[in-house]
């Protein structure tokens, strides 16, 4: 039995790639039972997704961690006997299809709360699941492009760019995660299940926070500032002799702190420089001074010289480099796993702690297709003959 502050939650996890299946990973790292549907033989599709070692996805066994496998043909009426069996016994249902697609087959959400009407039910859609575009597909990409996060991402006059990481992915999982907590909460005081809509189009247009409240303002956006922040100066990235480091003045103490460590009171003076209106209005100016004094030390030695100051700053290091961090290392931010076919994987750990339960993503690795499946159907009352015979009809699948 796992340990954790979800120790006792159950979960029958639908999803694929990467947005749901980051929820289900982390409710898995809190102490939930998650049980993953893939489909008979290829499973789950982002188990085609490299990197690869020994023909096995490090990309899915990251994202699907700590929990069990069964693999049901959802079409097969069998299968969805199946399926509304294990929704009949679990606390939560997650999945990210496009919108309908389980009620196509007759297993969608009304179906499952006439066989456990206290359900938790939480979906992720690239549109939500009404409007003129909610039956589309989406990836992440797509909700980062249309919903102006990339718009407002780059730099003035070149193209714009999008987020170097699944941004929306990750933070609709985040959301649903959030979502999923709230919901418990409502129906541990009132006995009664909830559904948790989340649209990776409004997740990403909620991280444009900033752009909104200044359109609200203004009747404007501004123009993209690149790495640079478009309401305060200097707050951004600066060249270094071996990288760039990053510094972040938001007031006028911190401005003047600036310039004395560095060496800069001239620029402290400078009425261009004044205060941070006139920074933002001469902001290219203020650049190309700040970093002929940047660039002449190193990122490191430039960051424990500001720290000492206390000028907010950080050194712009690589994953390599964050890996060796000793501040990494004390959080224990990367962790081991071990897969079965791989060996030893490193991990993202949860971000999560809390101090009277343990968090651990160590529990178990990432499963085969159908891993679990007897186990899961023997633990629902299914008889040894009952498996059989679904495993031999198809409906159920095991790994070979």
């Amino acid at each position: 039995m796992k340990n954790g502050p979800l120790k006792g939650i159950k979960v029958l996890d639908f999803s694929q790639v990467l947005s749901a299946p980051f929820c289900g990973m982390m409710l898995a790292d809190m102490g939930a039972e998650v049980i993953k549907i893939e489909r008979p033989g290829a499973g789950d599709i982002s188990r085609e997704y490299g990197p690869y070692v020994n023909d096995i996805s490090l990309y899915f066994c990251q994202y699907n961690r700590g929990k069990k496998g069964i693999a049901i043909d959802m079409r097969s009426e069998e299968g969805k006997r199946v399926v509304l069996d294990l929704v009949s016994q679990v606390d939560v249902v997650i999945e990210n299809f496009k919108a309908g697609t389980l009620e196509k087959l007759g297993i969608g959400y009304d179906k499952m709360i006439e066989v456990n009407p206290g359900l938790i039910y939480g979906s992720i859609s690239g549109f939500g699941t009404y409007g003129p575009l909610s039956h589309l597909p989406c990836m992440d990409i797509i909700a980062a492009a249309r919903s102006g996060l990339v718009a407002q991402s780059g730099q003035a006059g070149d193209a714009p760019i999008k987020p170097g990481f699944s941004m929306c992915d990750t933070w609709a999982g985040l959301q649903l995660l959030r979502g999923l907590s709230m919901a418990l909460l409502y129906k541990q005081r009132t006995g009664k299940g909830l559904r948790v809509d989340i649209a990776m189009l409004d997740c990403a247009f909620y991280m444009c926070e900033a752009s909104v409240l200044e359109h609200s303002l203004t009747g404007k956006f501004s123009e993209r500032t690149g790495n640079h922040h478009a309401w305060y100066a200097p707050y951004g990235e600066f060249a270094a002799k071996d990288g760039n480091i990053v510094i972040a003045v938001t007031d006028e103490d911190a401005w003047q702190t600036l310039c004395s460590t560095l060496g800069l009171d001239a620029l402290a003076a400078d009425p261009r420089f004044i205060n941070n209106e006139q920074r933002v209005a001469n902001r290219d100016a203020l650049i190309a001074e700040l970093e002929k004094a940047t660039s002449t030390m190193g990122r490191y030695e430039m960051e424990e010289k500001l720290h000492r100051s206390g000028v907010p700053a950080a050194a712009v290091q690589s994953l390599q480099e964050f890996d060796n961090d000793p501040q990494t290392r004390q959080l224990n931010v990367i962790t081991q796993v071990t897969q079965e076919g791989v060996g030893e994987c490193t991990v993202t750990n949860t971000p999560i702690l809390f101090s009277k339960t343990p968090v651990d993503c160590n529990a178990s690795a990432a499963g085969f297709p159908g891993a679990n499946s007897r186990e899961i159907l023997s633990e629902l009352g299914y008889s040894s003959e009952k498996i059989d015979s679904l495993i031999a009809s198809g409906a159920v699948a095991q790994a070979v």
